[in-house]
């Protein structure tokens, strides 16, 4: 029987075990209230019966839930024998991770619980200090907030765990790859296989290379419903450049209901925003070029769009006074829908332009992926915009309307 942490006393080199559910919302939506309970109650019961266990067959002095709430939670586990506490904690996850998680999958399944059970795993040491009974859940300290945060940056179905537990680890060493790192600390992964195998992709995959920024990436160009929600969030000014705005153009004079896009833009119009678009000048270098490599007429289809925003202009009239249409014969090689970009909110969805050719044909713009950045972007977004920007005085610049 282990026993418990003692109030106000400070404990060493205590081993912090956080799981947590990697699609918790997913369950939740998808199941009754109660049902999703249950399942998340089960994932706490098995992990607290995989330790328990381990605990009694090593002897361990003390482990406990330290705090849980509903999808997750973290373990405590502390030993004199500092070697009892890691194996208590190194064997129960992996054990978790390549048994239990597996018949708690089955589990679920027999009750009938809709969704995938995934978990993420991350082991830190450290002291901490019991506050007394009832109060766990309210103790802050630097060790248990770098368990917390490490966890959140495990991959799904992974084990992390810190340099300070790696350098410990003994037997467990060979189950774990480095990684990388994460605030400051080396970080030594174990995938769900029960073993450093496919550990680096799978961090790769959810962290990225280092001094990475956070990119939302599309497989093809967003529904008009979604760009249309870009320009509803604009407050001064829209940006949208391209090479003939033929999809922007025809939807502000589409017959067809809802158009939400054209509505989104004299939503803007309307509030003194500005709409500005910049296409290729028809006559320039860069034009003929991808007219070669798209092999289309791409000066009528600059043409015609112009017509387009024309009529546009024409049906609104005053109320289209923030529309301004700009040709140009610089182009930095893609597209971008940018809103309000030098305020502290702005935003950019840009596609780069891919020029196949021979055996894969012609790549169509629309058929791109596409990405939204912001300023947690960094120096992307920072470069794109001053891509973007610079447009608008390189080369010949003509307002055409």
């Amino acid at each position: 029987m282990s026993e418990p942490f003692q109030p106000d006393r400070t404990y060493d080199q205590v081993y912090l075990l956080f799981v947590d559910t990697a699609g918790y919302s997913t369950i939740v939506r998808s199941n009754p209230r109660d049902r999703a309970a249950h399942a998340f109650d089960l994932l706490r019961e098995r992990m607290r019966a995989r330790i328990g266990q381990l605990a009694a067959r090593h002897r361990c002095a003390r482990s406990e839930v330290w705090s849980w709430r509903g999808d997750g939670g973290f373990f405590a586990v502390h030993d004199e024998s500092e070697s009892v506490a890691r194996d208590v904690v190194l064997e129960a996850a992996r054990a978790f991770l390549t048994l239990d998680l597996r018949h708690l999958r089955d589990e679920f399944a027999q009750a009938g619980v809709a969704g995938e059970l995934h978990v993420r795993m991350a082991v830190h040491k450290g002291a901490i200090r019991h506050t007394g009974e009832g109060r766990t859940g309210t103790i802050h300290s630097p060790d248990i907030n770098l368990a917390a945060h490490l966890e959140k940056a495990t991959p799904a179905d992974c084990l992390a765990v810190s340099e300070d537990v790696y350098r410990t680890a003994g037997p467990y060493a060979e189950l774990f790859a480095h990684v990388g790192s994460h605030e400051g600390k080396d970080i030594y992964l174990m995938a769900g296989d029960g073993g450093p195998d496919g550990a680096a992709k799978a961090w790769l995959a959810g962290r990225g290379l280092a001094d990475g920024a956070p990119v939302h990436a599309y497989p093809e160009r967003p529904s008009p419903q979604e760009k249309a929600r870009l320009l509803d969030a604009a407050a001064e000014e829209v940006l949208d450049m391209g090479t003939a705005l033929r999809t922007s153009s025809s939807r502000l004079v589409t017959t067809e209901r809802p158009a939400r896009y054209r509505d989104a833009v004299l939503g803007l119009l309307r509030r003194g925003g500005t709409y500005r678009c910049y296409v290729l000048d028809p006559s320039s270098d860069a034009a003929a070029t991808f007219s070669r490599q798209y092999q289309e007429d791409m000066a009528r289809k600059i043409k015609d769009s112009l017509e387009r925003f024309g009529r546009f202009k024409e049906r609104y009239g005053a109320e289209a006074e923030g529309l301004r249409v700009y040709q140009t014969d610089e182009f930095p090689g893609f597209s971008a829908l940018g809103v309000d970009v030098r305020r502290p909110g702005g935003l950019i969805l840009y596609c780069s332009y891919l020029t196949g050719t021979g055996r894969y044909g012609v790549i169509e713009r629309g058929d791109m992926p596409h990405y939204l950045i912001g300023p947690a972007a960094g120096r992307v977004f920072a470069r794109i915009r001053e891509l973007a920007e610079a447009r608008a005085s390189a080369g010949r610049v003509q307002r055409v309307l």
